[in-house]
């Protein structure tokens, strides 16, 4: 079986474990805040509202960092680290006494553990070009997939064992992935000049930064944060949306958490389908394509009369929520030189990470001034103008597998000699 194969299959696994552990004390952080003394609900609210925009806003400083040194020192050693700070964390989480060491130790996550960027780098940087979208789907596709599944055994385990007991068990899913990533994955090597430029650290900044991203790199990025931002602005609105269109609350929790997760199951289904329909038909074509019908099915949302409706429309909206980051990636990828994607990708989940820090408050605002459903409208407008940065400003370069036959493919690897796994620069380490 050929390295990036391996890699792909083992990096999905242990992706899925991570973010089930993830995802598995989310629904009940607002009562384990109210167990560590917190007595109002609205003060564990806002307890909880500093949980998710301190984990983004550190995540947002730290990932240009982390992407930097995987280009430096590897990818595999970052995805290691972020990893096992991910267990280290988890476990550190269900013995804090207090509401601020809880958010201490959520700080300190979003830091060290960023394990999509690092997982997301290695096969952005070992998969042919050919199967590239097929491949950032599969990833997300188990993304979603753990997102959608982690609450509920989350939910299920604390009304068992208790809020403590959940998080060990995290902690220990993500050891599993932990194990599984340092043995069965081969990282591919980048043939990185050996030639500097001894001019390069005098440029401005400004120039230093055109030589690492691509105008389309640029928009890619931009795109990117505001899909987080539109995304995570309805994050909390949604269950309270729900509450206003049913009289009958008697299990208005089952109600909300299906409706929320209509999405992400929709969106796990949706990725690697739409990512292999990107290989074909093109990234940009489909990205486009799914940034309009984003865009279009938030509008009736604003308008539904009853929570099923939601439940049907939030559910189509997976499908293109689905489709927008593996071909996003798939662009960004293409868009960047091998040798510099984890600095780029590092930089996409630093932009995403702010993104959905400022998503939730702006979300609140909107609602407190205009009402609820004017969030659903904001949102459709949000990808609206992605349609348009993605359509007018992105430009999609030749790949090594669309030239004609006997074309050069990049002068590193003639150079060097390498043998070249469909990304140009790009050597496998051994199959």
């Amino acid at each position: 079986m050929p390295t990036w194969k391996r890699n792909l299959i083992v990096l999905c696994g242990t992706q899925l474990l991570t973010m089930i552990g993830f995802s598995m004390y989310l629904p009940f952080m607002a009562y384990y805040v109210q167990e560590l003394g917190v007595a109002s609900y609205q003060e564990a609210m806002s307890w909880v509202a500093i949980f998710d925009s301190g984990a983004s806003t550190a995540m947002m400083l730290s990932s240009p960092i982390w992407g930097a040194l995987a280009d430096r020192f590897g990818r595999k050693p970052m995805l290691i680290r972020a990893t096992l700070a991910a267990a280290i964390v988890a476990f550190a989480m269900g013995m804090t006494k207090a509401p601020a060491q809880l958010m201490a130790i959520r700080i300190l996550q979003g830091i060290f553990c960023g394990t999509v960027a690092a997982a997301v780098t290695i096969v952005a940087t070992g998969t042919p070009e050919e199967n590239l979208g097929m491949s950032l789907g599969m990833m997300q596709t188990v993304q979603f997939v753990g997102h959608a599944v982690g609450p509920l055994i989350g939910g299920v385990l604390a009304d068992a064992l208790g809020y403590r007991q959940v998080f060990p068990i995290a902690a220990g899913l993500m050891t599993v992935s932990l194990v599984s990533v340092a043995v069965l994955v081969r990282e591919t090597i980048v043939q990185r000049p050996v030639k500097k430029d001894p001019q390069a650290a005098k440029l401005p900044f400004r120039e230093r930064v055109a030589q690492l991203m691509s105008k389309s790199t640029v928009v890619l990025l931009v795109c990117m944060a505001m899909n987080s931002f539109a995304i995570a602005v309805l994050g909390p609105i949604v269950s309270l949306y729900v509450k206003t269109l049913t009289d009958d609350h008697t299990r208005i929790a089952t109600l909300a958490g299906a409706v929320v997760s209509a999405s992400a199951f929709t969106s796990s289904f949706a990725a690697l389908g739409i990512g292999r329909l990107g290989d074909r038909l093109g990234q940009k074509k489909v990205l486009i394509c799914c940034a309009i019908g984003a865009a279009l099915i938030h509008v009736p949302q604003a308008y539904v009369t009853n929570a099923i409706q939601l439940l049907v429309l939030r559910a189509i909206q997976g499908v293109f929520i689905g489709g927008i980051i593996p071909t996003a990636n798939a662009l960004l990828a293409h868009s960047t030189e091998a040798s510099r994607r984890g600095t780029v990708f590092g930089f996409s989940t630093g932009i995403q990470a702010g993104g959905r820090a400022i998503a939730p408050i702006a979300g609140a605002a909107v609602a407190s001034s205009f009402g609820m459903s004017r969030v659903f409208l904001m949102t459709a407008g949000l990808f609206g103008v992605i349609t348009v940065l993605v359509g007018s400003m992105v430009r999609v370069p030749a790949r090594s597998y669309d030239l004609p036959e006997g074309e050069a493919l990049a002068p590193e690897s003639k150079e060097s000699g390498a043998v070249v796994t469909g990304t140009p620069g790009v050597t496998s380490s051994g199959s």
